[in-house]
């Protein structure tokens, strides 16, 4: 059986791909590629020996019975069929999987099997000459040999995904499978597509052969045949218009001229002369064979008589029995006698057609050819045909298939028989030549030539070209199986010999280097022994890059995972705590921003060396990557872990040396212990690290243990991901607008977008929820477009209502400056809701402004030629400079609302009027938020602040509510 793949029913797609072979091979064997005279090319078997391989002996077989049984419709004989299922059991039975050769099976099975086996169903059964089955030996076996070169390429190297066992076959291909399928289809493939070529050529060839010389032939014939009917026909008009003139009544004139025209003429069987009534007054010979006289003799019931009358113009008859003396199948040639357009009788001649027989015969000097001459009765008047004599009647297409290849010119194949190559053997060519001058018909040349000898040439010749291609192909084979293995029994040896070679050397093995004849794998060889020895040295070296950090030293990843484990195993069998730390560092990406890499990295290595002077020596720190390092304390409990904790925010106090100048930074540290919170070394850094998030939440800067509460926290993230989601298609969110005031008016300036999020089960989400999570997985985008675009559009309607033009502003987030093109979103949107630029606002943070600062400031100088309006939300709680603010095309500032809560305070109030000064300087309005006093709008009021917005003036407010207060404060206008 052949390598076993997946059950052909274990999925639908297997089974798909064994029905598609089998119906391929069945085409393979029906769509033949014909070389010549009905020997052909099938290619079923390529499909069979796939089917063989891919879902063993069994499917093989039902494959090749099937595929096998169509050449019983081609050949019309179950010899061929046997044949190929033979085949399929031959090499189903003797391959073996490695030790197994498709190719080779093929031509042992052909030698040994089907060459009898078709001699014995062809020759014997089917009595086919010899060279005919010799050539269907050599066709099939060569063929064969084709085929099972193409199934193992198919095999090997172009496995589709669904075949069973195609991954393994991708990804193992046997060097030596390789050079056997090139050495062989070097020759092969190129001498079978020589031979079909051949094939063709020789069979047009042959074809242009048996044309030229049936037309050649045909020619010589009618030229000759017209030629002596013309001289005949002369000689009885001439002696017409002599009998025709004065000398009509003498009959002994007539008698003797008659004797003359016979004796010239001989081919003529007798010639007469009649009067008008249609008696004889002449007659040669003058008695017939009884010796009774010919004279007197009437001939008026003759067809030619009467016609030759009728028209008064010659007449040649079709074949029919003499009397009068002549008792055999004749040809009449007749003259009418005219006198001053008067008929008065007739000359006519009754031709010997042995002559035309044996003139037809003496022209066809070719025994591939037979010449017929029938009537227009088709009644024969002479044939080279044996057992054709004159008078019978003869249909060259009785029989047989007719196509017609030319103007005159068919092929003829017998209905009566179905084998190909017995059919072209019995078929023929038949020209048709029309020996009237007014395409009457009345005699018609048939010309046959047979294919039969033809074909046979053509098979002996070809039997040479298979021979020499059996031969080569033989040779091929044998040739590439010993080069194959010269070539790789070294190469296999130094595959062995360098088998985990990284091993061998640290195991200091010994290593059984290869000897061989080739130049190439010699070096290779001794290139491997140079290595193996390099690598004792570089191994060492080898282990340091694979376990441990390029940038710090520490330990990486992979060495971490790996002591971790080793930690836990001895924690479990010693039954002791042990805990695992994730320490991220604070703000890390605006030291990689505005320092750059080079810089990021020389602290990440001075973060490196605090870090272990802070730890034990039995102690394992990591670096797990970028600005993460990760550490195991083995032996240790809650209270020791918390000194060890702060120990590490201690060592963070003192700033870092960078270039000469102080940098702080400060770390974010999360802790697991085993086996409380987990035991699975997996489970404990994914704790670890959520518990050092959790750190970071409540302000950075400090450590936190893990708490069940936080896998909650995680979960919930997880939750309102999927809600976001479908959040946005169940249109769940809303918008809710805050007025904003000018405070020297006390009239409206402006609304702030703020979305709101209703769930159908949860009610009221709170923003501060679901904005970070819409943040973290990038939820944010589509959110932020679909406010954009519902702002807008709200604002419009506002307008085409008649509600004085005002501006409303949303707010836009790190993310979506950073990932959304806000260049090609904003002016789309505006085009759609057809609401001006200059009624649009959009609002970033100090933070947004520090993230790749340059890129940000394109970005907004670009908003800002469309015509919207910028405006710097919770200015104050950020890292903005004043070289960084003045760069930004700012157009309203916006005071954080903690400083306006405690505004009061004489910490807030002098920041407050700082902030309003410098806002003023650049020549940016100053909002203040968070208002909700009388008292505090009065301090701001006098410190010149020109807006404000908070509860004072109103709350976040639906648009409908809002409506309401428009009208309320008198914002309505009829030219609005």
């Amino acid at each position: 059986m052949f390598i076993k793949g997946k059950n052909p029913s274990a999925s639908f797609t297997s089974v798909g791909y064994l029905i598609l072979l089998i119906a391929l091979a069945c085409i393979g064997n029906a769509v033949k590629v014909s070389l010549f005279f009905g020997v052909d090319l099938l290619f079923g078997s390529v499909f069979v020996l796939l089917i063989l391989r891919l879902y063993g002996f069994k499917w093989g077989l039902i494959a090749s019975i099937l595929a096998s049984s169509v050449t019983i419709f081609l050949w019309n004989h179950p010899y061929g069929m046997i044949a190929f299922i033979l085949e399929t059991v031959f090499i189903g039975a003797f391959y073996r999987g490695k030790i197994g050769n498709s190719i080779l099976l093929t031509a042992l099975y052909w030698m040994i099997l089907g060459t009898p086996l078709i001699w014995f169903g062809y020759h014997v059964r089917m009595d086919m000459n010899t060279t005919a089955t010799i050539l269907v030996i050599l066709k099939d076996a060569v063929n064969g040999i084709f085929n099972a070169w193409m199934a193992t390429l198919l095999y090997t190297y172009f496995p589709s995904p669904a075949w069973p066992g195609a991954q393994a076959r991708k990804s193992k291909r046997h060097f030596y499978d390789i050079l056997f399928m090139i050495f062989t289809g070097l020759i092969i493939f190129p001498l079978l597509v020589v031979t079909v070529i051949f094939g063709w050529q020789e069979y047009h060839k042959t074809d242009r052969e048996i044309r030229d010389t049936i037309e050649r032939q045909s020619e010589i014939i009618r030229n000759d045949i017209v030629g002596w009917r013309i001289t005949h026909l002369q000689a009885i008009e001439q002696l017409a218009v002599i009998a025709s003139g004065e000398q009509s009544n003498d009959r002994a004139l007539l008698q003797k001229l008659t004797a003359n025209l016979k004796r010239v003429f001989p081919d003529f069987r007798n010639i007469y002369i009649a009067d008008a009534a249609g008696t004889t007054i002449a007659f040669d010979p003058i008695q017939n064979e009884e010796g009774l006289s010919n004279l007197g003799l009437n001939y008026a019931d003759r067809s030619y008589f009467k016609q030759s009358k009728s028209s008064l113009r010659p007449v040649i008859t079709d074949v029919f029995w003499g009397r009068g003396g002549v008792s055999e199948p004749i040809v009449s040639i007749t003259a009418p006698i005219v006198d001053g357009g008067r008929f008065k009788g007739i000359v006519s001649g009754a031709l010997n057609l042995r002559y035309i027989k044996n003139r037809i015969e003496t022209l066809t000097q070719n025994d591939r050819m037979d010449i017929t001459i029938v009537d227009r009765n088709r009644q024969v008047i002479a044939s080279t045909r044996n057992g054709l004599h004159a008078m019978q009647p003869y249909d060259w297409k009785q029989g047989g298939d007719i196509y017609e290849l030319a103007d005159g010119l068919y092929q003829w194949f017998p209905d009566n028989v179905k084998n190909p190559m017995t059919l072209w053997g019995k078929s023929g060519y038949v020209k048709l030549i029309d020996l009237s001058a007014d395409g009457s018909r009345d005699w018609t040349i048939v010309v046959e030539s047979k294919v039969a000898p033809y074909r046979d040439a053509l098979y002996s010749s070809y039997i040479k070209i298979l021979s020499v291609l059996l031969l080569f192909g033989l040779i091929a084979i044998a040739a590439a199986i010993l080069l194959s293995r010269l070539i790789i029994r070294p190469i296999s040896g130094l595959a062995d010999a360098t088998t985990d070679l990284p091993g061998k050397i640290a195991d200091n093995k010994p290593f059984n280097w290869p000897e061989t004849l080739f130049h190439e794998i010699s070096v290779l060889t001794a290139n491997f022994k140079s290595m193996s020895e390099k690598l004792k040295t570089m191994f060492a070296e080898i282990r340091h890059l694979a376990y441990y950090d390029s940038l710090t030293g520490l330990p990486n990843r992979v060495l971490f995972n790996q002591e971790l484990e080793h930690v836990l195993e001895q924690s479990s069998r010693e039954n002791y705590r042990s805990a695992v730390l994730f320490i991220d560092l604070d703000r890390f990406k605006v030291v990689n921003d505005t320092l750059g890499h080079r810089q990021g990295d020389r602290l990440l290595q001075q973060v490196a060396l605090r870090l272990q002077s802070c730890i034990g020596p039995k102690d394992i720190l990591s670096r797990m990557g970028g600005d993460e390092f990760t550490a195991v304390i083995p032996q240790t409990n809650r209270e020791q872990m918390t000194l060890a904790a702060q120990k590490i925010l201690d060592a963070f106090i003192l700033p870092f040396d960078q270039d000469g100048h102080e940098m702080f930074i400060t770390p974010s540290i999360g802790i697991s212990l085993y086996p409380d919170d987990g035991r699975e070394q997996q489970e404990l850094i994914k704790r670890a690290d959520q518990a050092m998030y959790a750190a970071k939440e409540k302000g950075k800067n400090m450590y936190h243990f893990f708490t069940a509460e936080m896998s909650a926290s995680s979960s919930n993230k997880m939750v309102l991901d999927t809600m976001l989601h479908k959040a946005l298609e169940h249109d769940e969110f809303e918008l809710h607008y805050q007025p904003k005031m000018n405070l020297r008016t006390n009239s409206f300036t402006g609304l702030e977008t703020l979305i709101r999020w209703r769930h159908p089960q949860r009610g009221w989400i709170s923003p501060a929820e679901f904005i970070p999570v819409a943040e973290e997985t990038g939820m944010i985008n589509p959110i932020g477009e679909w406010v954009l675009r519902t702002a807008c559009a709200q604002n419009k309607a506002w307008q085409n209502a008649g509600y004085t033009p005002f501006a409303v502003s949303v707010n836009l987030s790190v993310r979506q400056l950073r990932e959304q093109n806000l260049l090609e979103l904003v002016p789309q949107i505006l085009k759609e809701t057809g609401l001006k630029p200059q009624y649009l606002e959009l609002e970033i943070t100090e933070n947004l402004s520090m993230h790749n600062m340059d890129y940000a400031l394109s970005i907004l100088h670009k908003l800002k030629k469309l015509g919207v309006k910028i405006a710097m939300d919770d200015f104050g709680t950020g890292y903005s400079s004043l070289s960084y603010l003045k760069k930004f095309p700012i157009d309203h500032l916006k005071i954080d609302q903690s400083f306006i809560r405690d505004i009061q305070s004489e910490d807030d109030l002098p920041i407050v009027n700082a902030i309003i000064s410098m806002a003023h300087s650049l020549g940016m309005i100053v909002i203040a938020e968070g208002v909700e006093t009388d008292v505090q709008a009065q301090l701001l009021h006098e410190m010149k602040c020109d807006e404000i917005q908070g509860y004072l003036v109103s709350r976040p407010l639906p648009a409908e509510h809002i409506e309401k207060l428009f009208t309320a404060k008198d914002w309505h206008t009829s030219s609005a």
